[in-house]
C-alpha cells in the first residue's frame, strides 16, 4: 500500500518569481526522491486554442522568435540555479507553446510523473478566476497530484511542521491520505487529519464507520508517521486555512465523478489554492 517509487515530477515554469519559487520546491522533492525534474517552460498564454503543441528544447530549432528565444533564455538560467543548488539532479527541459493545462497533462503522462507542481496566479481577479478553473481541469486531466507552491520560501520555511489533510466524509479519501501519508514519511514529519463538519449538531456528526476504516487501513500502513484526527466544528475551508498556517503542505481531494460532490469540494479546493498560507495539493480520488 506504500508508496516508494523515486519517479519523475513536472514543474510548470513561466518565468514569473512565483512560479521560480515552485520550480525550486519541485527541484527539492524530485532530488529526495532520488528521481528527475522536467521543467515546462510556456511560451503564450493565450486562451483558449484547439491544440496545444509542446516541443522539446533540446536540440534548439532554428528561426525562434523573439518569445521563444526568451523562454528559452528563462529556462536555461532556472536550470543552471537548479544545478547550484542539486548538482546531481537530472532537469530534462520542454517547451509548451500555449495554455499549458493540457500541454502539462500530457508531459506528465509521458514521463510518467508522480505529480505535477505550478506556481500560483499572479494578482488581479481575473488572474485568480482563470488559474482556479485550469488548476482544477489539470488535476482532473493529468490524473496525478497537483502541488500549487504558496507561501514564502516554502522549501526553507516548514522543516518539521506537519502534513494537512482535508478529510471528506462523504467522498474516497484514500489517494489524498496516500499523498499524503507518504509525503509525511518522506520528510520525517506528523499528519494532521482535519474534519470540519458545520450546521446544527447531528447523531452521525462524526467519521462514518467507512471512512474511521479506511483511515485505519492508511495509518496502519505507515505505523512510523505520527498522526492526530481532530474533529472540527466549523466551515472546511476556514478549518483548513487556519491549521494551514502551521503546516509544511496542504493536501485536499478532489471528487471528479459525482457533480454535487465535486462543485461543494471544488469550492474548498478553490479557497485554499488562493489563500493557503503553504503549498496545497490537489488530489484527485482514484479511478
Amino acid at each position: 500500500m506504500t508508496t516508494t517509487e523515486p519517479g519523475v515530477i513536472v514543474s510548470g515554469y513561466d518565468g514569473t518569481p512565483q512560479s521560480l519559487r515552485a520550480v525550486f520546491w519541485a527541484a527539492a522533492e524530485a532530488d529526495r526522491r532520488h528521481g528527475a525534474l522536467v521543467l515546462a517552460r510556456a511560451v503564450g498564454w493565450s486562451w483558449p486554442r484547439a491544440s496545444y503543441p509542446e516541443v522539446a528544447l533540446l536540440p534548439p530549432s532554428g528561426g525562434t522568435d523573439r518569445l521563444r528565444e526568451e523562454a528559452e533564455a528563462q529556462t536555461g538560467e532556472a536550470v543552471r540555479e537548479i544545478g547550484h543548488s542539486h548538482p546531481d539532479l537530472e532537469v530534462r527541459t520542454v517547451l509548451l507553446e500555449d495554455v499549458p493545462t493540457q500541454a502539462l497533462a500530457r508531459v506528465a503522462a509521458r514521463a510518467g510523473a508522480v505529480m505535477v507542481v505550478v506556481g500560483p496566479p499572479g494578482p488581479g481577479s481575473l488572474g485568480r478566476s482563470v488559474f482556479g478553473s485550469a488548476t482544477a481541469a489539470l488535476a482532473r486531466s493529468s490524473g496525478r497530484p497537483l502541488v500549487v507552491v504558496r507561501g514564502k520560501d516554502p522549501v526553507e520555511g516548514s522543516a518539521g511542521l506537519p502534513v494537512v489533510v482535508g478529510l471528506d466524509p462523504a467522498a474516497d479519501n484514500s489517494a489524498a491520505l496516500a499523498f499524503a501519508l507518504d509525503f509525511a514519511q518522506r520528510h520525517a514529519v506528523p499528519v494532521r487529519l482535519v474534519h470540519a463538519v458545520t450546521g446544527r449538531p447531528r447523531r452521525h456528526a462524526g467519521p462514518s464507520e467507512t471512512m474511521v476504516n479506511e483511515l485505519a487501513d492508511w495509518l496502519s500502513a505507515y505505523p512510523e508517521v505520527p498522526f492526530e484526527h481532530e474533529l472540527v466544528r466549523d466551515f472546511p475551508e476556514r478549518a483548513l486555512l487556519d491549521r494551514a498556517s502551521q503546516a509544511t503542505l496542504l493536501v485536499v481531494g478532489d471528487s471528479r465523478h459525482n457533480p454535487l460532490r465535486r462543485v461543494l469540494c471544488g469550492s474548498v479546493s478553490r479557497t485554499v489554492l488562493h489563500y493557503a498560507p503553504c503549498p496545497v495539493s490537489v488530489v484527485g480520488a482514484r479511478t
